[in-house]
Formats: structure tokens, sequence, C-alpha cells
């Protein structure tokens, strides 16, 4: 073989190497993105919240990715269309490995049932009714195979809405055990020492700021990823095949 042939052989089997190489860095660092785990977040403005609270905290965290599917101003007590359609569409369109759910902040109110019967708030009917509305989307949810992580609503500033929402906690709480979902209770997670309402705290960073909303339901960004940490420290036992 001559010198000029011997060295255009050589240089191809180093830029093979190379190639190599590069296409291997490649799928190394495509592999971990196959495997993050999908987190949907469905819910009203509530919800809102807890999926951008979870998008702050996770930003740098390989393991999960998280998709905001949620509807400000939805509520169970309303048509199906604002709270089973958009879980329905999603399913049907795209996968997720664990879905998290957040309703209620809009549902202390009168509703129809599906025969179109008038249903006052509290009552023992209301109640199955609503009870029998979570129920399909936990059903639904677990026909689809995701893991499920239903969150209760915080207790408020207004003790009267803090007890109609601690009425529907314990529906939500209920029906999570009845089809195998973790129910996560917010009530506590921003309270003072005695837990009651109050709306300053430490933020992640041990800084005291406002960690709740003017209207005294919602929370502010850095209450958001309060909220946010206690749910991630539920995904391990919320994963499949979880240790």
């Amino acid at each position: 073989m001559s010198g000029g042939a011997g060295r255009l052989r050589a240089a191809a089997i180093a830029l093979a190497a190379v190639a190599i190489v590069w296409f291997g860095s490649l799928a190394a660092r495509a592999e971990p993105a196959a495997d993050r785990q999908a987190i949907v977040v469905f819910g009203d403005s509530q919800g809102q919240g807890v999926a951008l609270g979870l998008q702050r905290v996770l930003v740098e965290d390989g393991r999960y990715r998280i998709l905001n599917r949620t509807h400000p101003g939805a509520a169970l007590v309303h048509g199906e269309r604002e709270w089973l359609a958009p879980i329905q569409r999603f399913l049907a369109r795209e996968k997720a490995d664990i879905a998290i759910v957040v309703f209620g902040a809009n549902d202390r109110l009168d509703m129809r049932d599906d025969s179109g019967a008038y249903l006052h708030f509290r009552t023992e009917a209301w109640r199955d009714a609503y009870a029998a509305r979570a129920a399909r989307i936990l059903s639904a949810l677990a026909e689809a195979g995701l893991r499920v992580i239903w969150c209760g609503n915080p207790i408020a500033r207004s003790p009267t809405y803090s007890a109609d929402m601690s009425y529907i906690n314990d529906i939500y709480a209920e029906q999570a055990a009845k089809f195998g979902a973790r129910f996560v209770p917010l009530w506590t997670v921003i309270t003072d020492s005695e837990g009651r309402y109050t709306a300053y705290g430490k933020d992640r960073d041990g800084v005291t700021e406002r960690l709740r909303g003017d209207d005294g339901i919602h929370f502010t960004a850095a209450g958001y990823e309060l909220v946010a940490e206690k749910i991630v420290g539920q995904l391990p036992a919320a994963l499949p095949n979880a240790p």
C-alpha cells in the first residue's frame, strides 16, 4: 500500500472513530430525556398555580416534565366540558405517567345533576352527585394507566370558605381511596405555628415573605413553590415500579 493510500485510510479510521464518539454522546444525552416521567396537571386556577410552581421547582430536575392542562374557573358543579372533557381530550391525544388533580375552589355552589334535578350545596344528594363526578375523573385516569395524586384544598382566610373546602376535601379523600389514588392534603402546607391561616411565612430560601394571594385563597408564586415541594415529596410513591 502506498504512503498516500495509507494516510487516507488512517484519516478515514480517525473520522469514523470521531463519528462513533459523537453519536454515542448524543445518544447518552438523549437517553435521560426519554426516561423522564411526564406529569400532567388537571384542575382550576388553584391547579394552574400548582402546575407553574412544579415547573419552577423541577426546572433543573431531569427526571420529570410538567404538562399544564388546567383551566381557571373550572368546577365540578358545572358541565362536564369544564372538568371531564379536557381530561378525555388529553388521554386521547397525549400521554403521561402521573396525573395531579386540583379542583374545588369554585365548587361551593348548588348544581344540577345529570337528570337536571337542582341540588343544594352540602345536602346528601349534592354530596353523592359530586362524589360521582370525582369518581368519573378517577376512573378515566385509572383506565388510562396513570398514577393519580389528588390534592386537597388549603385552609383559607375566610372561616366559612375554609369549612366548605374541608367538606369538599373529605369527598376527594374518600373517592381517591376507592380508586387507589394518593390524596395529598394541602390544608396546613402554609399555616402559623398553631395551624391557622397566615399570609406570610418562609419561602424555599428561608426568607419571610407573602405566600398567600390577596383573595386569601390562592398563593403567591413563592407559596405555590412550597406547595410544589410538598407534592414532589409524594412523587416517588406515585411512580410505577417505585421501590
